[in-house]
């Protein structure tokens, strides 16, 4: 397990940065702005016209401080696209971005929407942080009594449970940064709840059947 982690990690890591390119150059621009404005919608029905303008009023910050402010737009965007001033001084080069400058300026505006999307998706996920310590906690209290009680009888402590339940909480770790990408409209409810479902329920296993001697 120790030595297949990196691998696992790196894949993962390889993975995600793949989606990203995937979903930035293969969905339309419309596409990600109306599952923006439809998740939106679902969480403005949801939690109501406050909460929501809450959540969106901090996304547009963090989202501003990141590309705006830090200057990271204005420099990709230059990297990518010259200035006019640029293209007049580039002789005989003049035509060569009117198809290329258009296709990367509409990328990296997708791109951005992407970011955007993250970004609203933490933050709602974050309103729900205090229901899962409240969830989180006791059960990781209780897998560690269970262990403890398991240690001083003859009950059983169970390597496959200790095994299958990490690697779900792994592959669902995965499965929610992974979430926190998809262009699709996610209704806003479906997050939080498998969170608060797994994630306990896969601690009381994973804890209650830690090996004898660590």
């Amino acid at each position: 397990m120790e030595e297949k982690w990196p691998k696992t990690f790196w894949a993962f890591v390889v993975c995600f940065f793949i989606e990203i390119i995937l979903v930035v150059c293969l969905v339309p621009n419309t596409f990600i702005e109306r599952s923006i404005l439809k998740e939106q919608g679902w969480t403005r029905n949801m939690l109501g016209e406050q909460s929501e303008a809450l959540v969106r009023q901090s996304t547009d910050q963090l989202y501003i401080s990141f590309l705006g402010d830090s200057g990271i737009k204005e420099t990709v965007s230059s990297f990518f696209i010259p200035s006019a001033a640029e293209m007049e001084k580039s002789k005989g080069w003049e035509h060569l971005g009117e198809l290329w400058f258009p296709f990367i300026q509409a990328r990296g505006e997708a791109l951005a929407m992407v970011i955007y999307h993250i970004i609203y998706r933490i933050i709602l996920l974050g309103m729900w942080i205090p229901s899962m310590v409240i969830m989180v906690i006791p059960s990781m209290v209780s897998g560690y009594m269970a262990w403890q009680i398991k240690r001083y009888n003859f009950a059983y402590s169970s390597p496959f449970l200790n095994k299958y339940s990490s690697m779900l909480l792994m592959f669902f770790s995965a499965a929610l940064i992974v979430s926190f990408i998809a262009p699709l409209p996610i209704p806003p409810m479906i997050i939080p709840i498998l969170t608060i479902i797994v994630i306990p329920f896969a601690c009381v296993l994973l804890l209650g059947n830690l090996p004898k001697r660590l």
